[in-house]
């Protein structure tokens, strides 16, 4: 039996706190119980938090740990759940906490984080020169802060076999089960997915990305460019005629525009054009053929290309997943 910890501290998302609480509690157990066999829990569970008082999580609900952190070590797992309130403000008082992660790791716990869970993991150093992700709207944040990680956002698990990550929203469902086959087998975590009905997704989380994220710069004349090309995207657009627009000559325009937003200009609209036709996918029963034009392409074969680029899906897959209306795939 393997023992896990799962991190509680204030702010934090109850949902993954108690989900992943139930998906291991019932690992060993529903399977059996529906197979006629007797129940073989495989996990010992623990809620445990800095100082094992209580915490409030960010839907205020009250969660009463089993124990501090100081009396979970022995434990083979610990997990820890997203950062639901400000992430700086919570570093900030979880000092302890990451002093004991590290501990923890150096003699031998697997640690694994979800969604922003993943700053908490990065800020204790053990993630520099490995691979993490987290939530698609924080990679710039991410970014920022920890330069010497090697984040893949669109990944929605990285794997460094001692320290792993999840992405954004349901990712811990996918992470548990990939814990579960580690430590317990294929045809456990298998067993444990068709008792609880999960279906384990594909292994990307590009589908939910947007751009907001690449205006939190301070180059005000980007800044514009960005604020005119929202407006003009679809429009046939010389890059070299834009940068000139704005007083750029070519070179110092694609240069300015890279650093500022981590993208060339030529891609950024590209961006934009995509986040469009996720829109127009989701909301209106209108043909490939109808969205390549009104986004500003002619060959909707390319636009397909482009936008399973981007997305990881093609057009009509993602129509499927997301539509919120009829749907119309021609």
């Amino acid at each position: 039996m393997k023992k896990i910890a799962i991190l509680c501290f204030d702010y934090a998302f109850s949902s993954v706190i108690t989900g992943v609480l139930d998906l291991f509690s019932l690992a060993g157990v529903t399977w059996n119980r529906i197979q006629k066999e007797p129940p073989q829990p495989l996990f010992d569970i623990k809620l445990v938090s800095r100082d094992g008082l209580p915490v409030r999580c960010l839907n205020n609900l009250i969660i009463e740990p089993d124990m501090a952190l100081t009396a979970a070590v022995t434990s083979d797992i610990l997990f820890i759940p997203p950062i639901g309130g400000n992430i700086e403000k919570t570093l900030s008082k979880e000092l302890l906490t990451l002093k004991w992660l590290r501990e923890m790791h150096q003699n031998g716990c697997q640690i694994v984080s979800s969604c922003t869970g993943s700053f908490m993991l990065a800020e204790t150093g053990l993630l520099d020169g490995k691979l993490a992700t987290t939530h698609w709207g924080y990679i710039d944040q991410f970014k920022e802060r920890y330069p010497a990680i090697q984040l893949k956002p669109e990944q929605l698990i990285t794997n460094e076999l001692s320290l792993l990550c999840a992405g954004g929203g349901s990712a811990w469902l996918d992470l548990s089960l990939l814990l579960i086959e580690q430590h317990f087998g294929h045809d456990i975590a298998v067993q444990t997915a068709k008792a609880l009905v999960i279906e384990r997704k594909q292994q990307i989380q590009t589908p939910y990305f947007t751009s907001h994220g690449q205006k939190y710069h301070s180059d005000t004349e980007i800044l514009a460019v960005q604020t005119w090309l929202d407006a003009h995207f679809s429009e046939h657009i010389n890059i070299d005629e834009l940068g000139a627009r704005y007083g750029f000559n070519s070179r110092t325009f694609k240069r300015r525009f890279k650093l500022a937003t981590g993208d060339t200009p030529l891609a950024y609209i590209q961006s934009l054009r995509v986040e469009m036709a996720k829109k127009l996918l989701e909301s209106s029963r209108q043909s490939i053929e109808q969205i390549t034009q009104e986004i500003g392409y002619i060959d909707s074969s390319s636009f397909m290309k482009l936008f399973k680029k981007k997305t990881g899906l093609s057009p009509q897959t993602y129509r499927q997943t997301f539509s919120h209306v009829g749907q119309k795939t021609a």
